[in-house]
């Protein structure tokens, strides 16, 4: 349909092409947005004519009908109204009499306005021109259109017809440019017809068996949140390879028949690939779609789309991965005549239309026609204008452009979703295995390193965590050395009770005497079944001057649970009160503290003699059992002390248990987690007073209160949900008042911005997040909180408070599936090496051997099962769980353990657990009579 068609009064209506069904349909699940806007902003040096540009403006509408072209939607189909000629929009803008120094500004800020307005397809004219100018012959061009109307080539017949018909409209020789053949709404039938009935079914088949098992959304790790709307601003890198790694490329494609293009694909899809951990990985990579003589000097949206696939499940060598890459190119390119925006309705229908289809992430080759000279108007040079970040609708596009002997990557990247420093490490790491792929294309994808000489120096300057702590020793020493420094000293206290030092010592010591006697020796379990006082703390120091190994089996939980452990670790003493020796199976030996107590007390006061071995087993703590049967941690002596040690250095400000002396610790855990522990060893070992609060105090606000008035503490250790539960909504000095004087140490679970603001906003203790698996001794990392170190983190993307960075003597290592290091911002499981990591899990060789690994160089590390990511200044992010294990209170649990529990009821035929947010389980009765029964 031509021009001189359309009746000058009335409007033509006609079917829209693939391509513009498509984008109407994604503006109108996406309305006011201006994803799909097309700006081009250029500065004209030089004389101008602004009445000829406006009239040369003015002949491309009525040129081009796709520039006059609104859309509507009739009979359940989107189609093109195309309007009689109308002047262009535009507005002119004159900057000359303002200071000099604001005119630039002033036209950037009017450039990205012109480029973030969104166009209303069903009425404004797609096309937009300004121009501001800056002096006499200085002016700032400004153009925007629609993608609906407007690819990258319509850009270069644009120009190239704008400068004809400026120098024409300015007074000079006629423009004589050559008549259209067809416009862009005869394409549109043609496409439409064209397309169809077996042709199009030989096409959509190709790409169903290629595309039709795919995923079509690339998790792709982001610094930021990624938002409900997506932005399109963009943020771009970019980076010239050196001359020896080009031609290497060549050489490596020319040796695999694959072109310099399809290397660089390859490399990239590597680099998502190993960002995501994801088996496939799609890229779109756009052409130019204009196969036919009668296209090629028409402004409208011919560029299409094609899908590369790159497979990776089968971990192949860089060579096979090209061989595979360069087949999938051949087989799109062969099968692209089919419309991107066709196969889209095909594959996803119109179900996921608010964000890009069927890809997030391009590949694209720039031509080197920008070395053919500035481009002219008339006589003013056209020049770049601004920042060429421009939009995106895309969260990563690569760019490759060959110019002068030279290959350019260059990087752009939504900058909702990334910063300018991860766009310029991502083209680093793609720098890198394409380095690696030239060296050694056997090489397999996942043996490729990631990451830059810089970043391995970064992550090694994170774990230089080597320091001196002092001679290996063992709990009891330590403590035996604080009972004689400090004798008369308050050791440890509970409800309204309290042991000095010596006093904690000698009856230690005479329930060692008595465990020897009962046949206990180094290594033996010995369970200890007590509630919360002070008397726990005088049976574990006895259980480890005796030699033994303690295991907190606790009072409250079930039956047949606390018979599981003590079988499990194979103990034959235990250590409890009246109270609660009915729940000790009978074929054990029982101390009691409180019956027995006479008869301990005539034991020598004086431990027994035995070996100070450092790598004896000092105590057992089971944790929840993805099989139903829980798994015992076995913790020596030695990590104990280290740990011990480690964190006390980090609360005394570099100095350890000297500077802790005399502090007054709290304990609101049970045994049954050693979270308590950071507060239970550092005590002992430092000639502090632990404070040992019962549970009547630890779930009531007021009592905690209360407790901490009349007995302030320097440190508390707590979960975060459990301080909230006592804090309540107390702010500023009120929750000061009710909080440790030094430092509240919280741990256990993930730590909100929201509650590490609040507390670092009341101006009382300092407030420490810390991190650590039972399997490592508690805890391997620190954080400290405070409003510097919020707000960094936050503005890194961080979600919840970090983990920190690792303490002394540990390293913290972020690992992808096949052991390679992540690099900043890529999630990978946290590997856990350094003296803190314990024997394993006590009698469970197969756990053990799954679970502590070897990562060479007989660096022996604890595979834990957290996602974590780290931060740009090394500290370490928790993102979640690599199973179903979660934390409840402090407490692990795996939810297939209790799943495994309900199903062993005769009446359950399946059942799954989950946290929404409490803890819920639901069933599935084996017959319609167990489902009444269970009701």
């Amino acid at each position: 349909m031509s021009s001189e068609n359309v009746n000058a009064d009335e409007a033509v209506v006609l079917p829209a092409s693939f391509v513009q069904e498509l984008l109407w349909l994604m503006d109108r699940a996406s309305p006011g947005s201006s994803a799909y806007n097309v700006p081009r902003t250029r500065r004209l040096v030089g004389p101008l004519n602004v009445d000829a540009l406006r009239h040369a403006f003015d002949a491309l509408i009525d040129r081009h009908e796709i520039l006059r072209t609104t859309y509507a939607f009739h009979d359940d189909h989107p189609v093109q109204v195309i309007h009689a000629p109308r002047p262009v929009d535009f507005t002119f803008t004159d900057l000359r009499d303002r200071a000099q120094q604001s005119r630039m500004p002033e036209a950037e800020r009017i450039a990205r306005a012109q480029a973030t307005k969104p166009f209303d397809l069903a009425k404004d004219q797609i096309m937009r021109v300004s121009v501001v100018q800056l002096a006499d012959d200085d002016h700032v061009l400004h153009l925007d259109s629609h993608h609906i109307a407007f690819d990258g080539w319509s850009r270069d017949v644009l120009f190239r017809e704008l400068s004809a018909l400026y120098r024409e409209y300015a007074g000079g020789a006629s423009a004589a440019l050559p008549a259209l053949l067809i416009q862009y709404a005869d394409y549109a039938i043609w496409e439409r017809e064209h397309l169809s009935g077996a042709r199009l079914e030989k096409l959509l088949g190709y790409w169903r068996e290629q595309l039709g098992d795919a995923e079509f959304v690339l998790e792709l790790p982001t610094d930021l949140p990624r938002p409900s709307v997506p932005g399109v601003g963009g943020v771009t890198d970019k980076v010239t390879l050196s001359p020896e790694l080009y031609a290497g490329i060549k050489a490596l494609g020319r040796q695999h028949e694959a072109t310099v293009y399809m290397t660089l694909l390859a490399a990239y899809t590597t680099v998502l690939h190993r960002y995501t951990g994801q088996p496939d990985v799609l890229v779109g990579s756009p052409i130019a779609g204009r196969s036919r003589q009668e296209t090629e000097g028409l402004i409208g949206y011919f560029a299409n789309t094609i899908v590369q696939r790159a497979r990776f499940a089968a971990d192949p060598a860089f060579a096979e991965l090209l061989a595979q890459v360069r087949e999938s190119a051949l087989g799109a390119y062969d099968h692209q005549e089919i419309p991107f925006e066709k196969l889209v309705l095909e594959l996803q229908g119109g179900q996921q239309l608010s964000y890009s289809p069927l890809f997030q992430v391009v590949f694209t080759m720039l031509g080197g026609g920008e070395d053919a000279g500035p481009a002219m108007i008339g006589e003013a040079e056209v020049q770049p204008f601004g920042s060429d970040d421009g939009v995106t609708k895309f969260d990563l596009t690569l760019f490759m452009t060959e110019r002068d002997g030279a290959l350019t990557l260059t990087l752009r990247a939504r900058s909702d979703l990334y910063s300018d420093v991860s766009v310029r490490r991502m083209l680093g790491h793609i720098r890198t295995v394409l380095e690696a792929a030239v060296a050694n294309p056997s090489t397999r994808v996942s043996e490729i390193s990631l990451l830059t000489a810089a970043e391995r120096a970064d992550i090694d300057r994170v774990n230089d965590t080597a320091v001196d702590l002092g001679a290996p020793s063992t709990i009891d020493q330590l403590f035996i050395e604080q009972a004689a420094r400090v004798p008369d000293r308050t050791a440890v206290a509970s409800d309204d009770r309290s042991i000095p030092y010596a006093e904690v010592d000698a009856r230690s010591s005479q329930l060692a005497n008595r465990l020897r006697a009962l046949g206990v020796k180094e290594d033996s379990p010995v369970v200890i079944t007590l509630d919360r006082s002070a008397e726990v703390v005088v049976a574990i120091l006895g259980v480890l001057k005796a030699g033994g190994a303690y295991v907190p089996v606790l009072p409250e939980i079930p039956q047949a649970r606390a018979e599981q452990q003590i079988a499990e670790c194979g103990a034959r003493v235990v250590i409890t009160t009246s109270l609660h020796e009915a729940r000790v199976p009978a074929d054990l030996t029982i101390v009691r503290l409180d019956t027995d107590a006479k008869e301990i007390a005539l034991e020598d006061v004086v431990a027994p003699a035995i070996d100070a071995n450092p790598d004896r087993l000092a105590y057992v703590l089971f944790t929840s059992g993805s099989t139903g049967v829980p798994k015992g941690v076995a913790v020596t002596h030695r990590n104990v002390v280290h740990y011990a040690r480690a964190v006390s250095r980090v609360l005394g400000g570099g100095r350890g248990f000297e500077a802790l002396d005399g502090w007054q610790f709290g304990m609101v855990s049970t045994l049954g987690a050693d979270l308590g522990n950071t507060s239970l060893f550092p005590s002992l070992f430092s000639g502090g007073c632990l404070h040992i609060l019962s549970g009547d105090v630890t779930t009531d606000p007021t009592r905690f209160a209360e407790q901490l008035a009349k007995h302030p503490l320097h440190a508390l250790k707590i979960t975060p949900n459990h301080l909230k539960a006592l804090v309540g909504g107390l702010n500023g000095a009120e929750l000061a008042r009710v909080l440790p004087s030094k430092w509240i140490v919280l741990g256990g679970e993930a730590l909100s911005w929201e509650f590490a603001q609040r507390l670092v906003d009341a101006g009382g203790p300092r407030v420490l997040n810390h991190y650590g698996p039972t399997e490592t001794t508690v805890g391997v990392s620190t954080f400290e909180v405070t409003s510097a170190s919020v707000r960094e983190s936050r503005n890194a993307g961080a979600q919840t408070v970090p983990i920190g960075r690792p303490l002394a003597n540990t390293k913290l290592h972020v690992l992808d599936g096949h052991r390679q290091p992540t690099p900043i911002g890529v999630p990978g499981e946290l590997y856990i090496s350094g003296h803190g990591v314990t024997r394993g899990y006590l009698m469970r060789d197969d756990l053990t051997a799954e679970r502590f690994v070897d990562l060479g160089n007989d660096e022996r590390a604890y595979r834990s099962g957290d996602r974590v990511r780290r931060l740009p200044d090394g500290a370490i992010e928790f993102l979640g769980r690599a199973d179903d294990q979660v934390k409840i209170r402090g407490y692990r649990v795996e939810l297939s353990e209790i799943e495994h529990v309900l199903v062993e009821h005769p009446g359950v035929a399946q059942a799954v657990a989950l946290v929404r947010p409490d803890l819920v389980a639901y069933v599935v009765p084996k017959t319609v009579a167990d489902y009444a029964k269970a009701h």
